[in-house]
């Protein structure tokens, strides 16, 4: 009896699921590095020190005036 239900749910389960693609699939083309991304590293660090600039530049000219 328990063999009939398992082989059962496991038809009704595998008719329902659907498989996703892999991730190698879905992006070719892209390298796969272990490393950080130099680039978006940068674009981040620089981003960061331009939020920092604006924040002192807004704080000296408050206490200026």
């Amino acid at each position: 009896m328990r063999v009939v239900l398992k082989d059962s749910a496991a038809e009704a389960a595998g008719k329902r699921s659907f498989s996703l693609p892999s991730p190698s699939r879905l992006i070719p083309l892209r390298l796969r590095r272990k490393g950080p991304s130099w680039i978006g590293l940068i674009l981040f660090v620089l981003a960061v020190d331009l939020v920092l600039a604006a924040a002192v530049w807004n704080a000296v000219d408050f206490l200026r005036n």
